[in-house]
């Protein structure tokens, strides 16, 4: 205890000074734009999702408010879970870390070969307690987050040499990224893979072994697309620009193409758009930012990102001013899965990256990954009312 106080203090005092002659204060009350910025983008998620899912519902024989519901659902709980990430100290996570994630790793292994993962469009991505399904990628990706930020910041030295330390940290994180894989999953997989070598950078790793690990993980990336027929399909009819077939990947990307092209400036009108109309197959999912961009237009759909923007920036601005190296990390870590997040829905829906299913935080219909966004923007609250405030 008395070495975390230590190294507590040491990053406390390895923090910018600003002028003035003002000493340091804890902030009490967080940063309200950053709450403000989420709770918009899922407002607008419950509206797109409302507008965009009646179709689907009807493809499933269900009423045609039947995804509204479900997601008014999630944002209610996601809301408790923002409330749970605002007040329920973070050292608390800290604190139990290293047992949550094993009884995870543990119960994402019985997921593939058990019950407890039914098995839905050939993955098997849900995780059945009976009382509730969640999907395991998005917990894991969290857990990763905090393992990371525990250990990088009371063991900092684990990053500076190749060893048998650093493979250990190494290997623990691979598990969970392992079992998403074989799920199969592999864009979650990746983009796990992507915030913990984010994470590992700020945390100090050097280059050369962020390359190296990065090497292998890549290699192992490329074999795994390679002998599987729809990944290698996938990849080769993006770069080709491919479209012949109408259930095809570059087939949805060219329907969510010609969304943004029919909304224009303006948008044809909220609840008007017909891409939703079973020509794009997951418009409240994966494709919900081309449906904003039909009925909204390109303007209100450049207002999504800078919701984004705001929330990324905002965090940015609190994060330098952590008193602690674990906060740091851990908000770090949060952030970076959001960005990376809608990043990569917004960059698929515009056809600047092949198909992926990966959600828009926030916006998507789903309940995982909504109230896992929805408890990271709790905690990165939690963590501007930590934030250090001086004179300048």
């Amino acid at each position: 205890m008395k070495s975390a106080s230590r190294k507590k203090d040491q990053f406390r005092s390895n923090l910018p000074l600003r002028s003035g002659g003002a000493s340091a204060v804890i902030i009490e009350r967080g940063d309200s734009l950053i709450v403000l910025s989420a709770l918009l983008l899922t407002a607008i998620g419950l509206v797109m999702v409302y507008s965009a899912s009646p179709f689907v519902a009807m493809k499933y024989h269900r009423a045609d408010w039947y995804f509204f519901t479900r997601q008014l659902l999630f944002t209610v709980i996601g809301l408790g879970a923002l409330f749970v990430g605002a007040k329920v100290d973070v050292d608390i996570y800290r604190r139990w870390i290293k047992i949550v994630l094993l009884v995870f790793i543990i119960l994402m292994g019985l997921q593939l070969v058990s019950p407890l993962g039914p098995r839905i469009g050939g993955t098997r991505r849900w995780l059945d307690l009976g009382f509730v399904r969640i999907q395991t990628s998005d917990v894991a990706r969290s857990l990763i987050i905090i393992y990371l930020a525990r250990i990088l910041s009371e063991k900092p030295e684990v990053l500076q040499k190749l060893n048998k330390r650093m493979l250990s940290v190494i290997g623990i994180i691979a598990v969970p990224i392992l079992l998403t894989i074989f799920q199969p999953d592999l864009s979650s997989a990746l983009v796990m893979t992507v915030i913990a070598g984010l994470i590992l950078f700020l945390g100090g790793m050097k280059l050369r072994h962020i390359f190296a690990f990065g090497s292998v993980g890549g290699l192992f990336g490329s074999i795994w697309i390679l002998k599987t027929s729809y990944q290698r399909e996938r990849l080769i009819n993006f770069f080709l620009r491919i479209t012949e077939g109408s259930g095809g990947d570059n087939y949805q990307t060219m329907q969510s193409l010609l969304g943004f092209g029919r909304g224009g400036l303006f948008g044809v009108g909220l609840g008007q758009g017909k891409q939703k109309m079973l020509f794009l197959p997951e418009p409240h999912t994966d494709f919900i930012y081309s449906i904003i961009g039909e009925e909204l237009g390109l303007i209100r759909a450049a207002l999504v990102l800078v919701l984004f923007l705001i929330l990324a920036l905002r965090t940015t601005r609190m994060l330098k001013d952590q008193p602690d190296r674990f906060n740091y990390l851990l908000g770090s870590g949060l952030i970076c899965s959001i960005v990376v997040f809608a990043l990569i829905n917004m960059y698929v829906a515009t056809g600047l990256m092949p198909v992926t299913g990966l959600p828009l935080p926030f916006i998507s219909s789903g309940g995982t990954n909504l109230v896992i966004s929805l408890w990271s923007v709790g905690v990165l609250w939690q963590l501007s009312g930590k934030a250090v405030r001086s004179g300048r």
